[in-house]
């Protein structure tokens, strides 16, 4: 019996111990009006926009950091089609310097830490012609990303 209470008792601690965290990350958590500011387009065309700012530092073109992500295309009637995602995984992505597509990576280095950007990358600075299963040739693709960490 004693056995059983202390197994217990340790799974409960690993619950409060693993739920706590300082913030919960959510791709809808936008500060009020975001979603109604202009994009800013880069020389590459690569269109950005804050929807939630932190004023904390953005990251410099060499160092990596932590994001929670969804991406999608337009479908040919306008239909948002979600190609790739980290919330359902419940652990950030890692990316460092340079290693995603050019336009996520440019974008990237405008999103302050702790804060979320949007981005519409033309297909040039995306996959360009290249084709997989869940994005056609010369997609522009479309990015929701919260800046977790900054490393």
């Amino acid at each position: 019996m004693q056995k059983h209470s202390i197994f217990g008792l340790l799974i409960l601690c690993l619950m409060i111990v693993g739920c706590e965290r300082d913030y919960i990350w959510d791709p809808n958590n936008i500060d009020e009006g975001a979603a109604e500011r202009p994009f800013n387009t880069l020389e590459s065309g690569t269109k950005w926009r804050l929807l939630r700012d932190t004023g904390n530092r953005t990251p410099s073109p060499e160092e990596g950091y932590w994001v929670h992500y969804k991406g999608w295309r337009l479908d040919d009637d306008g239909t948002e089609v979600m190609f790739d995602q980290s919330y359902g995984l419940g652990v950030g992505s890692y990316f460092g310097a340079g290693q995603t597509v050019a336009g996520f990576y440019e974008g990237m280095q405008n999103c302050p830490e702790g804060g979320m950007i949007e981005l519409e990358i033309p297909s040039e600075q995306g996959y360009g012609d290249a084709e997989s299963e869940l994005i056609p040739a010369n997609s522009t693709l479309h990015f929701r990303i919260e800046l977790i960490r900054i490393e």
